[in-house]
């Protein structure tokens, strides 16, 4: 059995405060279901009767005093409460499991799943180098890796999702002097085939190129956003697009411009296919920070792959 005493906190209208006791398998059954949308899918997953999933599912729902699903004919879907709900019990089953894993391998090798989230112009850097260490120095530690940009690594950290993030961060003038990794200056990007821009451009001049950007919430994208109302400069945004593929293509086939780090594009600048001028007026200087969950003190393999991503990016941002 679980105790739980959550503190006394509202949401929706709903109470989750005063002591809850369960079952951490009820917990299990309560996301599972979430995840497939169905109480007879996660019934056959979980190996048990579709009525037992049901009834669970009910108590849950009697305990909490809220609904955790809208059923439909096709099967469930959360409701708001069960979002906070599916929120919080992953959490509290990701501490339980970690517990557990850590009990067991205390006087081990580190081990246990680690969920990291990384940006998909770092994943090529450090993910290889990670997985090669750990299948021949830490096979009992297993990596759970996301993908996606800093907002959504911000969040998962937040959330509990992720034991580790690695994502950008951005500001204007010179870098700062604490330690990061891979700091550099943006540059305007584009095909290049016909490039007749000069090694560096004021940021006012941006507006003479049609630029394909990340989404408004994208923290490049904030930065660029916040210089543009400070100058007060009108850009030329024919699209946005979180997908480094997508601007790329664009950016080779019509025309189109983009704003980036250098190291993000090394591959293709290499090999002669997009050329960069370096935006200055003002110089945006973007860099890598690594963070862990504030949710919870790191496990001993999360603090272990921690300090491994930080040595790999320390080496990459030597050379």
């Amino acid at each position: 059995m679980l105790s739980i005493r959550p503190a006394d906190v509202k949401y929706m209208g709903y109470s989750f405060s005063g002591w809850l006791i369960m079952d951490v398998t009820d917990l299990r059954i309560f996301v599972r279901a979430s995840e497939l949308g169905s109480f007879s899918k996660a019934a056959v997953a979980l190996g048990i009767a579709q009525p037992s999933v049901s009834r669970i599912i009910g108590e849950l729902e009697k305990k909490w005093n809220g609904a955790l699903f809208y059923r439909t004919g096709r099967g469930v879907t959360l409701s708001e409460f069960g979002q906070e709900a599916l929120s919080r019990a992953r959490q509290l089953l990701r501490e339980f499991d970690q517990i557990t894993e850590d009990l067991k391998a205390y006087s081990r090798l580190p081990s246990g799943i680690v969920c990291i989230g990384v940006p998909p112009s770092i994943v090529g850097r450090i993910i290889p180098d990670l997985l090669i260490q750990l299948r021949s120095e830490l096979p009992g530690i297993k990596l759970q890796i996301y993908e996606g940009f800093g907002d959504q690594i911000e969040r998962g950290l937040a959330e509990g999702i992720l034991d580790i993030g690695i994502y950008s961060k951005y500001h204007e003038g010179a870098p700062g002097t604490e330690r990061l990794f891979l700091q550099s200056r943006l540059v305007l990007v584009g095909a290049s085939v016909g490039w007749q821009v000069p090694p560096e451009i004021p940021f006012e001049q941006l507006i003479d190129y049609p630029l394909i950007l990340p989404p408004a919430a994208n923290g490049l994208r904030v930065i660029i956003d916040s210089v543009a109302r400070r100058l007060k400069v009108s850009l030329n945004v024919v699209a946005d697009a979180d997908s480094y593929l997508v601007q790329r293509e664009m950016a080779l086939r019509c025309g189109c411009f983009m704003i980036k780090a250098p190291h993000t594009i090394s591959d293709d600048t290499e090999q002669g296919l997009l050329s960069t001028s370096v935006i200055r007026q003002p110089y945006i200087n973007r860099h890598i920070v690594i963070v862990t969950s504030k949710q919870r003190p790191p496990s001993r393999a999360a603090a272990e792959i921690a300090s491994r991503m930080d040595a790999i990016l320390r080496t990459y941002s030597s050379t």
